[in-house]
């Protein structure tokens, strides 16, 4: 029972239990004060079975109470130089629940000619700080409970796991047989996780320590460089680094296939940039075979993957370009197809919504270069498809500016020059942009109307 209420899983559930307890005290609370007060013996006249259950709930609440910042106080020993802004905010409202039942208690006990009016305010102010605090806690710890109970919980700690464990550590340089055979156990490896979950996150988020697998050394050097940072009133003792060392080196082959499938998914998505430039090279001749009622099929099940194929009839495609440019941008969203399945889909765009005459101007080598660098340097994703429509209104409109005017204003953000504005937010995107490309763009968007 001690393991459970220690554990995410534990501390999930005392704050969802918490903040029941605070709404059926507020309803209950409401529900009594719509009955008369008497004034003068200072009774209500709500049935007694519900004032009783009133009282008897908060008596729980407060014992919860009294439990959570029990163990939220002595965390705050941990944190070497200051504590972070989410954690100050818990503190403040947990500081806040507790003057507020104070002063509660007070009226309630030796201020009774007060409860009519004070009690339903300080009633409601409690639920209002409990709900917050839970609100602020409850993402993370049922993200601890998720990781628990996956790649990262009992459920991972087979066999395999506690062999790779007994005959990797000695090359670590783990050198006590007895310190190995204590660590290489399920109930061993189950104390390295609490140990990293309690104390190695004193300085950074857990995703930062299970970012990539690494080798037993590397992991040694890593969890001795954390025990180093460790606080004086909670330190990570030398067999304390060797629990968690073995815990991380068990989940290793989790990483591992984490990083895997992360790898997979930035190669598809290179793969889909590749064959967008592809399409619109395709699109220059237009010698591609096209069926129509296909290309309407592709067009409403790939765009219909992320919303409604519809919303493109909203503010649907003026030009050629601006098709390629839509198109982009869902490719720079996750899109992944074939370079003929994006040809198909710019060119069906292309001739459902753009005029004739606007379907045979041609897309220069200059434009596809540009509006390719567009997308890939992810200039579309602030300032909208060609540059036209940007997600802010403090971006600017880049079609149809003056080329040389954007050159200027593209290299001063890159050199430091113009900081005013989103300048600042932009220069760490350019800084890999040659000079080269930033022509190409600008001749892109100079083009556009």
């Amino acid at each position: 029972m001690s393991e459970l209420l220690s554990s995410t899983l534990g501390n999930t559930i005392i704050g969802i239990v918490f903040l029941a307890l605070a709404a059926a005290l507020t309803f209950l609370m409401f529900y009594v004060w719509k009955f008369p007060f008497d004034h003068e013996s200072l009774k209500s006249a709500a049935p007694p079975r519900v004032i009783i259950s009133h009282r008897l709930l908060g008596y729980l609440f407060v014992i919860i109470y009294i439990y959570i910042m029990w163990n939220m106080v002595p965390r705050l020993w941990s944190y070497q130089i200051e504590l972070p802004a989410r954690t100050v905010l818990h503190l403040a409202l947990g500081i806040l629940i507790g003057a507020l039942l104070i002063i509660k208690l007070v009226i309630v006990r030796y201020f009774k000619h007060m409860e009519a009016r004070l009690a339903p305010i300080l009633g409601s102010g409690l639920f209002i700080c409990t709900f917050l605090l839970v609100a602020l806690v409850m993402p993370f710890s049922l993200r601890e409970a998720y990781l628990e109970k996956t790649a990262l919980g009992d459920a991972s700690m087979i066999e395999s796991r506690i062999g790779r464990v007994r005959d990797l550590l000695p090359g670590a340089g783990l050198k006590d047989e007895k310190l190995l055979a204590e660590i290489s156990t399920k109930r061993g490896l189950i104390t390295g996780r609490r140990i990293l979950t309690a104390k190695c996150i004193q300085c950074h988020d857990l995703r930062t320590v299970l970012a990539r697998p690494r080798t037993p050394r590397a992991w040694q050097q890593t969890v001795a460089r954390m025990a180093n940072r460790s606080t004086i009133l909670n330190p990570i003792t030398e067999d304390d680094q060797w629990y968690v060392i073995a815990y991380l080196v068990a989940v290793s082959p989790t990483l591992q296939e984490t990083l895997k499938l992360q790898r997979k998914i930035e190669v598809s998505r290179a793969e889909s940039q590749g064959n967008m430039k592809s399409a619109i090279k395709m699109s220059e001749t237009d010698d591609y075979e096209y069926e129509s009622a296909a290309a309407k099929k592709l067009f409403e099940q790939t765009c219909s993957q992320c919303h409604n194929h519809t919303q493109v009839e909203q503010a649907p495609p003026e030009s050629k370009t601006a098709a390629i440019a839509l198109v982009q941008r869902m490719v720079g969203n996750g899109l992944t197809a074939s370079d003929k399945d994006l040809y198909t889909i710019i060119h069906y765009l292309t001739l459902t919504y753009v005029d004739e005459s606007a379907q045979q101007q041609p897309v220069s080598e200059t434009q596809s270069q540009g509006m390719a660098l567009f997308s890939e340097k992810f200039c579309i994703s602030c300032h909208g498809p060609a540059g036209k429509s940007p997600v802010s209104s403090s971006y600017p409109v880049l079609a149809g500016q003056n080329r040389d005017y954007l050159i200027q204003q593209f290299n001063d953000i890159k050199r430091g020059i113009r900081n005013n504005g989103g300048a600042e937010t932009m220069s760490a995107l350019v800084q890999n942009v040659s000079d080269r490309e930033i022509a190409q763009i600008a001749d892109y968007l100079a083009g556009q109307k």
